[in-house]
C-alpha cells in the first residue's frame, strides 16, 4: 500500500519568503545600554531587545536581560507587549556587506504604533491631542485596566511614563512597553533606586522595595500631562500625594473615578434640564395664569346654564312660551319660585366650594341676577293676563 507522502517534501526553505530565522534586520533604536532591532521570522516582525555591544559581557546587564524576560512571561493582556522568550543571534553579515550582531535578545511583539510621548509633542497639527482624548474615551480604561492586571500579577512598572506607553496605530489600542526596570517581590536580585527624574515617585528614589503605589505616582503625573479636564485633575492630584495618601491601587482609584463620573453626569444633566425646567415652569405657570383668568367665567357659564336647567324643570318656562296656559293663581306656583330660589343657593354652597367666598359671591349674584330677570318676566306676564281672565 503506498502511502500519500504529497506534504513529505514539504519544509520551511521551499516557501519563498518565509524563513525560520530572523531576517531583514535593522537597527531601530539605540541607548547607553540597549539596542532595540527589528527582524521578520515568518512573515511577521517581531521586536529585538539586546544588550548594546560594550556592555555584553557585563553580568549586571545579561541578569537584567533575563529579569525582564522572566517578568514579560508571567503577563499576557492586551495592554502590555507580548514576550516570546530569549534568542541569540549569531553576527552575520547582510546583503549589502554590513555586519548585524545582535547576541542574546528578548524577541517582542512589534507595535505599529507611537508612543504617548510622541503624539503629546506632535507639533505638526496632524495630532488633535485634545480631541484624541475626548473622542478615544477608552485611552484612560485600557491603560488603567493594564496597570490593574499587572500589580495584581504582582510586578512593578517602575518606569511608567509617557515614551514607555504606546498606542497602535491600529485602533489607537494602548500598550505598555519597556520593562527593563520592571520588578517583583518574588526577585531578590538586582533591587536598586532607579526610575526617571520628572515621574519617579520620592519614595522610588531611595527604596529598593516595589510598591504598586510608586506606578501610581508616576500615572498621576502622566495625567497632568494629558489635555483632560474636570475630575481627572483631582485624581491626578491625589495620585502625587505621600505614599500612604495616595490610592493604594487601580481598584480604588477606578473607584474614585466613577464616582466622580456619575457626580459629573449628574450635574451635566442638571445642567441641560434646567432650562428645560425653567422653560416648562414658565408655560405652566402662563397656562395656570390662563386657567385662572378663564375660570369664573367658566364657572359663572355652567352655573347659569344649571339654573336655567333648574328653571325649565319646574315647568315655569310653559308659562312665558305659551301665555293661553297661564295660571297665576295656580298655589304650585309659588313652590316652583322657592325651589328655584333654594337650588341657587344650594349650588353656591355645594359646588363652588373650590371658590374663594369673593369668587363664589360673584358667581351667586350672577345667578341671582339671572333668576330675577325670569322672575320679573313672568310677574310682567302675569299683570298682563290677570284682568283678561276676569274680563
Amino acid at each position: 500500500m503506498n502511502k500519500d507522502n504529497s506534504f513529505s517534501e514539504f519544509s520551511e526553505e521551499t516557501i519563498q519568503g518565509i524563513s525560520s530565522q530572523f531576517t531583514e534586520v535593522s537597527l531601530l533604536k539605540e541607548t547607553e545600554s540597549h539596542q532595540l532591532y527589528r527582524a521578520k521570522r515568518y512573515g511577521r516582525w517581531y521586536l529585538l531587545k539586546a544588550i548594546s555591544p560594550a556592555l555584553r559581557n557585563s553580568e549586571f546587564h545579561q541578569q537584567m536581560l533575563h529579569k525582564e524576560m522572566e517578568v514579560l512571561m508571567q503577563l499576557q493582556h492586551p495592554g502590555i507587549v507580548d514576550c516570546l522568550g530569549m534568542e541569540h543571534l549569531e553576527d552575520y553579515t547582510d546583503s549589502e556587506g554590513k555586519l548585524i550582531s545582535v547576541g542574546s535578545c528578548i524577541v517582542l511583539e512589534y507595535i505599529d504604533g507611537q508612543t504617548l510621548a510622541e503624539l503629546l509633542n506632535d507639533k505638526s497639527g496632524s495630532n488633535d491631542n485634545s480631541s484624541f482624548f475626548v473622542l478615544h474615551s477608552s485611552f484612560l480604561d485600557e491603560l488603567l485596566d493594564a496597570l490593574a492586571y499587572m500589580h495584581t500579577s504582582g510586578i512593578t512598572h517602575r518606569d511608567l511614563k509617557p515614551s514607555n506607553i504606546m498606542l497602535t496605530h491600529n485602533g489607537q489600542h494602548v500598550k505598555i512597553i519597556d520593562f527593563s526596570l520592571a520588578d517583583t517581590n518574588s526577585h531578590a536580585i538586582l533591587k536598586q533606586p532607579s526610575g526617571t527624574c520628572r515621574y519617579i515617585s520620592p519614595e522610588q528614589a531611595t527604596s529598593t522595595s516595589p510598591d504598586v503605589r510608586n506606578d501610581i505616582y508616576s500615572l498621576g503625573v502622566i495625567l497632568d500631562e494629558l489635555p483632560l479636564k474636570g475630575y481627572w485633575k483631582k485624581i491626578a492630584h491625589r495620585c502625587q500625594l505621600p505614599i500612604d495618601q495616595r490610592y493604594a491601587n487601580i481598584a480604588a482609584l477606578k473607584a474614585d473615578a466613577a464616582r466622580h463620573q456619575r457626580r459629573s453626569s449628574r450635574l451635566r444633566w442638571a445642567a441641560m434640564l434646567l432650562p428645560l425646567f425653567l422653560l416648562l415652569t414658565f408655560s405652566a405657570f402662563q397656562l395656570f395664569s390662563l386657567y385662572k383668568q378663564n375660570r369664573i367665567p367658566r364657572l359663572t357659564s355652567r352655573a347659569l346654564e344649571q339654573l336655567e336647567d333648574s328653571i325649565k324643570a319646574t315647568g315655569l318656562i310653559e308659562h312665558i312660551d305659551t301665555l293661553s296656559r297661564w295660571e297665576y293663581l295656580d298655589p304650585m306656583v309659588n313652590e316652583k319660585i322657592l325651589s328655584v330660589n333654594a337650588f341657587i343657593y344650594d349650588y353656591a354652597d355645594t359646588k363652588l366650594t373650590d371658590c374663594t367666598d369673593r369668587e363664589r359671591t360673584d358667581i351667586l349674584c350672577q345667578m341671582l341676577d339671572r333668576w330675577q330677570t325670569w322672575h320679573d318676566h313672568i310677574v310682567r306676564q302675569a299683570k298682563f293676563l290677570i284682568p283678561k281672565k276676569r274680563e
